[in-house]
């Protein structure tokens, strides 16, 4: 059996009957935190913390223990079954996956797949799990997957938390969301100083209000709920809910009214999205010629709901407007084993929408001047390049001698699923922007083009932006 957590298991049993023995509800709530005054180097949940540490616990440190922020076997089990429903989908229904992988020249690693995960052990494991599931009785040594885990300076699945002028940013962008939310997170904060375990555990984040305490909340509520340990009398779903929405609020849409900050946090991840999209176009076309450049059928990328959460707001799921929370159905904070589709479908014999979007007279030539205009005004973004509207029927390499050709990629559409929920595009509801059958959700692919175009900065513009917002910074400073 599965050996990993049974620290984490056996902690969990134990300290359970506490509250029939009389416990107090804040000491219960207090077993399952681990709070970053207590984490130090080979420090492990209730080993540092007497208070918690349950008189019968002799258990002792061993390859086993659950760390901090680990994938527990409760999330194994759901990323596995993400992994299922992603092989019930792609592999039995559609056939769009091999029933077993291939591998490269017989004995490498699979050409199906670009995999990448984060640094973080828990992102490696959801990715491991995920494969587990999508091809769950392969025998042992039967097939290599290769998996890339990029250096810290070059990461782009979360936001580059080193940045100063990012996190300055953000915060003042979360002071403006909040002030759209103001009654209602004026009140969930007064009920979180009411109930005394939350106050217990989070009482210098609320002396000093700190702009996330619904995600500090969050982060401990939702984990506690997820693996059925018992939360305090006063917290229900109704409050988890509202937790969970503003936690959102705080953190996501920010995001949504800042295209600057979308840039700092996701764009460099949009770019590479944007790359995988050309590259499956040219292989389709057989423009990608050499082994070297062979396409896989899937990428999967393992990263975290700082990434998954900015993603939805640069698609355009929105959370509202709405003065009350309780009036919004928009998106909460992304629960775990959430995942985002990018579906890349191609159909050359539904019509063509006649009509075509009013921006669509933009999609020109610009190889020498795209970077000249502004990220809020283009149509692609900048690395979608000129020679995917270069290109006829029958042509298996790009020829710069064929005319520019705006509806050059009619055949391609773009569709997008948020935990099986598919996702509205704001571009994409433009008359001739989506599919003329299929709906507003399936995307052409200049509509997704779009979508994303003023969320890909150049190298260059990272600078700029990000020294001009410094200097900005700073002269707010100045006395």
């Amino acid at each position: 059996g599965n050996q990993l957590h049974a620290d984490f298991a056996k902690a969990v049993q134990l300290h359970a009957p506490d509250a029939e023995k009389g416990g107090s509800d804040s000491q219960q709530w207090y077993n399952y935190m681990f709070k970053a005054e207590n984490r130090k180097d080979n420090s492990t949940f209730l080993k540092d913390n007497q208070a918690a540490q349950h008189s019968t616990d002799k258990s002792q440190l061993t390859a086993a223990t659950c760390a901090f922020g680990q994938l527990t076997d409760v999330g194994r089990q759901s990323l596995t079954a993400l992994g299922a429903h992603m092989r019930a989908l792609y592999v039995d229904a559609l056939g769009f996956l091999p029933a077993v992988p291939r591998s490269g020249d017989g004995n490498g690693p699979t050409e199906d797949f670009y995999l990448r995960t984060s640094s973080y052990t828990r992102a490696f494991e959801s990715l491991q799990h995920a494969l587990g599931g999508m091809y769950p009785n392969l025998p042992a040594n039967s097939l290599l997957f290769r998996i890339s885990v990029r250096p810290l300076n070059r990461e782009n699945l979360y936001p580059d938390y080193r940045c100063r002028i990012m996190e300055q940013l953000h915060l003042e962008s979360t002071a403006k969301s909040i002030e759209l939310f103001a009654d209602e997170h004026a009140a969930l904060h007064k009920e979180v100083a009411q109930i005394p375990s939350l106050c217990k555990i989070f009482e210098k984040e609320l002396k000093r209000k700190a702009a996330y305490m619904s995600l500090f909340v969050w982060d401990t509520i939702s984990a506690m709920r997820a693996h059925g340990l018992p939360l305090p009398k006063d917290i229900d779903d109704e409050f988890i809910t509202r937790v969970s929405r503003m936690s959102a609020v705080e953190y996501l849409h920010p995001t949504i009214q800042s295209n600057k900050l979308a840039r700092m946090q996701i764009g460099p991840l949009v770019r590479e999205l944007a790359d995988n999209v050309v590259s499956a176009v040219e292989a389709d076309r057989g423009v990608l010629a050499s082994k070297q450049q062979q396409q896989p059928k899937m990428s999967i990328y393992s990263g975290h709901d700082t990434t998954v959460g900015p993603l939805l707001a640069i698609l355009g799921d929105e959370l509202g407007g709405s003065p009350s929370l309780n009036a919004f159905a928009g998106p909460m904070w992304p629960p775990f084993a959430s995942s985002l589709r990018f579906e890349l479908l191609k159909d050359s014999t539904s019509p063509y929408p006649t009509v075509q979007p009013a921006w669509a007279g933009d999609l020109a030539d610009h190889s020498d001047d795209l970077s000249t205009i502004p990220p809020e005004e283009r149509i692609r973004p900048l690395n979608v390049p000129d020679s995917l509207y270069r290109w006829a029927p029958g042509q298996t390499a790009a020829a710069p001698a064929v005319p520019f050709n705006p509806r050059a990629t009619r055949d391609y559409y773009v569709r997008v699923w948020y935990n099986d929920r598919s996702v509205q595009l704001p571009a994409c509801l433009d008359p001739g922007a989506h599919h003329s059958k299929l709906g507003s959700t399936v995307c052409t692919l200049d509509g997704f083009f779009k979508q994303i175009a003023r969320f890909v900065p150049s190298d260059d513009e990272v600078i700029q932006e990000r020294r001009a917002l410094a200097e900005s910074q700073k002269s707010q400073l100045s006395p």
